[in-house]
Order: structure tokens, then sequence, then C-alpha cells
């Protein structure tokens, strides 16, 4: 018997999935090493692989050898009960019957069997199997690598993606644009790392379904190879020069300022518990010489607080609109970095477009992540209007209320 314990589900179905029967190497080689109780499974070819490893059960029938299986009829076999999810093993019957190669055997129900003989071991897989046995990795954290996640996830045309460890800042080319942010933490990884959109997104789902806290990761011009330990994956990457070459945008610093993180969390929290202004999804920031007002208003309810900054802001008021959801979730992903408080620019493009851009401190030249924010100078007076009548209720604490209105 073999036995495939439901815990490997996640790496299995992933495996599964690359199973492709117009492929080339339309097998799964099976390499059996009672010594150490592992199975690893590899599939594909040098353009992409995959190799799964697996821990045997002391009283597993297969014996110590190579052998490989038909790829549709194992994927057949597979899709089924890794599906279901519903937290059963997956038990195939093995078979020697005094030959060196086994036959192995899928039950799904009563009265039905699912039989594949194996065949000799595919050379192509042996020697990938050899290729990463000798491949020189470097381990990053999973946890650094979800945390840039959300860079990424921002940018749904990218096409190249590059951490620069010298400069210490993540590089992203989307439309043949270049946009850089500062890496996240202080301990952040030493290497340099190219990836094209498809080697980031097979990264990513390595992430995904990792119970590892690190991802082993080797990448050259052309190929790229990761793994947990468990699971595998090696592919060919394809760059053009368009990308590798690609410029910055030059933004112009329209005003700046900084929030308190903690405090600035708590009043979009606030914010989101009124049922009208999460459906409205829209925060706006008032920034004048002397702070900044957070506030998300309805046609009947608004929530409001003022924020004192620790920059000089612009010496006129603005005001601006955001995407609530977006701004929260920067924030929410900016106080894992443990700042209490938060260096903000409104940057302008030359198109006239802006972002917002969160930096850890005011000498990064980079931002931790940009969040995009239109002016709205239309709805400045409304907002000075607000800002004079809480100065006539609250008096105590409207001094600087009173400076912003008359700025």
């Amino acid at each position: 018997m073999l036995t495939i314990h439901y815990h490997y589900h996640a790496h299995l179905s992933a495996f599964a999935d690359s199973l492709d029967s117009k492929s080339t190497e339309n097998e799964v080689t099976f390499v059996v090493e009672r010594k150490k109780n592992t199975l690893t499974l590899i599939s594909g070819n040098e353009a992409r692989f995959h190799i799964l490893t697996i821990q045997l059960d002391e009283d597993c029938s297969l014996k110590t050898g190579k052998f490989s299986i038909n790829a549709s009829w194992l994927k057949l076999c597979l899709e089924n009960p890794v599906q279901g999810r519903n937290g059963e093993s997956i038990y195939f019957h093995v078979n020697y019957d005094n030959k060196r190669l086994p036959r192995l055997s899928w039950q799904p129900e009563s009265g039905t069997w699912r039989d594949g003989n194996a065949k000799p071991a595919n050379e192509t897989h042996l020697q990938l199997l050899t290729k990463i046995h000798s491949t020189g990795f470097e381990p990053l954290s999973t946890c650094w690598l979800q945390s840039i996640q959300r860079h990424t996830n921002s940018h749904p045309k990218l096409s190249l993606f590059r951490l620069n460890q010298q400069e210490e800042k993540l590089e992203i080319v989307a439309d043949h644009t270049l946009h850089s942010y500062d890496f996240p933490y202080q301990n952040n990884p030493r290497i340099d790392l190219k990836l094209d959109a498809n080697g980031l997104n097979t990264l990513s789902v390595l992430c995904q379904n990792t119970l590892s806290h690190s991802i082993h990761v080797y990448a050259d011009d052309e190929s790229a190879i990761f793994s947990d330990e468990v699971m595998t994956i090696g592919l060919a990457l394809n760059f053009i020069d368009a990308d590798i070459d690609a410029k910055p945008i030059h933004y112009e610093v329209e005003t700046q300022f900084s929030l308190h993180v903690s405090g600035l969390c708590n009043e979009l929290a606030s914010h989101h518990k009124v049922d009208t202004l999460k459906l409205l999804n829209s925060t706006f920031l008032y920034v004048c010489p002397t702070g900044v007002l957070v506030s998300g208003a309805s046609e009947d309810e608004r929530c409001s607080k003022l924020f004192e900054s620790k920059v000089l802001p612009s010496k006129q008021p603005l005001l601006y609109t955001l995407t609530s959801t977006e701004f929260k979730n920067a924030i929410t992903q900016f106080k894992k970095l443990g700042s209490k408080e938060m260096y903000l620019q409104v940057l302008i493009a030359p198109d006239g477009s802006r972002v917002l851009g969160l930096y850890k401190h005011t000498e990064s030249e980079f931002p931790y992540s940009t969040v995009g924010i239109e002016l709205y100078s239309e709805g400045l007076e409304e907002m000075i209007v607000e800002i004079e009548y809480h100065n006539t209720i609250e008096p105590a604490q409207g001094d600087l209320f009173s400076r912003c209105a008359k700025s």
C-alpha cells in the first residue's frame, strides 16, 4: 500500500494541475528511497517542472527504485480526492507480482479500479533531479515574500519584478514603466532576484500553499527554481529589453505630512463601522499648514479626526479623496513595520495623475507603498465650513481646527 496523507493535499493539487497530457514528457517519475522513507514525484521538462517529495509510512509496499507512470492516468487518480478536500488520505495498492517494476491501483469506489503499470524511469526527469541536488539555493522568508505581494497585486500588468539588495529596493515594471519601493523591513534578503510575471506568480502560489517558514530560491537570466523542501518548481524565464531598460516616472511633490499610525488605523476602523460610509468607500484628506483632517462623509453622516503633522505640509489648504479600503489596507500593512509615525507625500506624475506615497521615514528615497489619490478642490469650501462649525461647538479643542480653517 502507498498512502499519501491529507496534509500534502495543497501541494498535491498543484502537482496534479501541472500534469499536461500534451507535454512531450507525459509521464510522472517516481524515485523511492526506503532508507530515507521518501517518495519523489517528478513531472514536466526543462521549461517547467514540478518535483514533490513526501514521507512514506514504514509499512509502505514500494521498494527502493525508479520508475515512471502515465501522467494523465495519475492525474485522473489524484483529481477527485484532492478536490474533495475532505481531510482523507489517498491510497494506492502496490503489486510487484515478482517483477522489477510495480503496478499501482486506485479504487475510487467499490467495484471501480484504476490501474497503471510502471515503466522504466524517464531519463529527462532523473537529470532534472540531479540538477536540483547541485543547485545553490538562497533562503527567503515566507512572511517577507508574502509582505511584498501587496506591491505586486497593485500592478496587474506587471511584467518584471526585481529585488535590488544593494540599494534595498523592490522594482516592478508594469506597462514598461519602472516603479520602485523601499524594502519592507530591517531584516531583508541579501540577494538579487529578477523574475517575469509567470515566475512571480509561481513563487506566490508556492508561498500560499507552503507550511514552511522559508522558500529556497535560485534564479539566473534564463530560469528560476523555487523550493520549500516539499515542492520544487522550475521554469524558464522570458524578459524583453523594453522591460529591462524601463524608466521610472518622475514625480513632483505637491504636499507632505505625517500621521500617527495607530490613531489613523483606529479612525479608519470607526468609519468602516458606519454602514453608509462603508458603502461609499471614500476617505477625504484635508491638508493644511497645521495638520491633517481625515474624514469619511455621506449625505447625512460624517466621521472626522484631526492629526497634527510632524512635518510641515503645504502653505495652502488642499483636499483629496481616495478609496477607503485601499488606504486602510495600506495602513494595516504599514503598521506591521512597528513605526509609530508614517510620512506621506502626494506625488504628481507628468500626466497630472496623483499617488499617495507612504514612507518609513523622511529620508526614505522610495515609498514603502503607494495608493491612488485625487485632488478634490470642489469640496474644499464645504470642508472648511464643517471645520468652522466644529470650532463653535468645541472651542477648547478647536484651536488647531481653527488655524486649519483660516489657512
